[in-house]
């Protein structure tokens, strides 16, 4: 895993998520009352942009057909996809949000 410095946990809305982009891959990381989540940010049943989603406890709900996945480890809730999501460690360092990928 390689860890990446994206963003001041300021540039996170709280009770929401704002997507990055970490070498070409878009990951969501989302803020709540839970902690710091990270996420591909792809809905994996249509293929849609997670960010903008509604975020409520540990859950976020794609703003397109509003599949709910668990930020913890990526399960959907529902019938529209049973695929999960791939989520990735979020650290807090001070007050910087890092995320730890796979290596290529």
């Amino acid at each position: 895993m390689a860890r990446h410095r994206i963003a001041s946990l300021t540039d996170v809305p709280e009770n929401g998520g704002k997507a990055f982009d970490i070498g070409g891959k878009s990951v969501l990381v989302c803020r709540t009352p839970l902690g710091v989540f990270a996420m591909d940010n792809m809905c994996s049943h249509a293929f849609a942009y997670l960010e903008g989603g509604k975020v409520k406890g540990p859950h976020i709900f794609c703003p397109l057909h509003g599949v709910r996945f668990d930020m913890r480890d990526g399960t959907p809730s529902g019938t529209l996809t049973r695929k999960p999501i791939p989520v990735y460690p979020a650290i807090i360092e001070g007050d910087d949000v890092c995320v730890e990928l796979p290596e290529a």
